[in-house]
Formats: C-alpha cells, sequence, structure tokens
C-alpha cells in the first residue's frame, strides 16, 4: 500500500483562504473610501485652483505700469487655470502615473519637489511655539503680592541644593 502524502496545511487551508479573502474584501472597502475623501478633495484642490488662477488674472491686469511683467503674471494665471483643468478632470491613478512618468524624465526637479514637500510639511506639522518677549510674559503671568518672593531661593537653600551646605 502507498502512504498518502501529508499536507502543511492540517486541514486549515479553508479557514485560511476565507480569512484571507475577507481580509481583501475589508482592504478593498477601505481604498474605496479613501479615493472617495481623495476624490472630495482634488475636487477641492481644483477649486482653490481656479480661484488662485482668477486673483493672478486680476493682479497682471492691475499691472498698467509694467506691460512685460503684467504678461507674464498673465500667462503664469493660463499655467494656473490650466493645472487646474487637468486636476479636475483626471483620475487620481492617473495623476500618480503622471508623477511617476514625469519622476522618471526628470529626476533632479522630482527631488527638488520632494524635499520641497517634505519641508513644508514638516513645518505644518511641527510648528515652533510662539517666543514670548518679556513684555508680553509680563502681561500674561499673575500678578504677584508685593511681599511674598514666589520662585526666589535663598543662597543657602541653593547652597545645600548643590551640596556645599556649611555646618
Amino acid at each position: 500500500m502507498a502512504k498518502a502524502k501529508k499536507s502543511r496545511t492540517n486541514g486549515n487551508y479553508r479557514n485560511a483562504s476565507a480569512a484571507l479573502d475577507g481580509s481583501r474584501r475589508i482592504f478593498d472597502d477601505v481604498l474605496a473610501l479613501a479615493g472617495t475623501l481623495a476624490r472630495g478633495r482634488k475636487d477641492l484642490g481644483a477649486d482653490k485652483l481656479h480661484s488662485l488662477a482668477a486673483l493672478t488674472r486680476d493682479y497682471a491686469a492691475s499691472m498698467a505700469d509694467l506691460p512685460n511683467l503684467r504678461v507674464q503674471v498673465a500667462s503664469a494665471a493660463d499655467s494656473i487655470e490650466g493645472v487646474a483643468d487637468y486636476v479636475m478632470h483626471t483620475e487620481i491613478e492617473q495623476m500618480v502615473g503622471d508623477a511617476g512618468t514625469f519622476a522618471r524624465r526628470h529626476p533632479l526637479a522630482a527631488l527638488a519637489v520632494t524635499v520641497a514637500a517634505g519641508m513644508a510639511a514638516s513645518r505644518l506639522m511641527y510648528r515652533q511655539p510662539v517666543k514670548m518677549t518679556a513684555a508680553s510674559s509680563r502681561k500674561l503671568s499673575p500678578r504677584r503680592t508685593s511681599g511674598a518672593r514666589v520662585g526666589k531661593r535663598s543662597a543657602q537653600s541653593r547652597r545645600a541644593a548643590n551640596g556645599h551646605a556649611h555646618a
């Protein structure tokens, strides 16, 4: 008689497969939700770009004294409008693919954009607290009574804390 070949799964293959399918469905649902959120943000970003282009056009129209600069600013407004249309009418997956193509064609420009975006993100995420001047800190500190010395230590207590106390 020939021996039957033993499987490595010990009969748990069906359970593992079902769990994997379930986790894939959950992952797909999360990706779909993130895509919906990203599309909403994409539309908001495109609207902001359209308003920036309109403001840039208004600024270019107000530059009567500098006609050469006015032409350059109007050209920049047209470019911003083109980017806004691209963002509005392009799917996110296509934008990611286009960004990859741009990075392969222009690696130094992609590196510069990545560094600038990282610096901007770090500035937004890790804001330093505002340093207060002496005058503004006095305004914010509570009033002290004239007789009490809060926070001041005598020379003897400082020496005792430093280990130089005299007997």
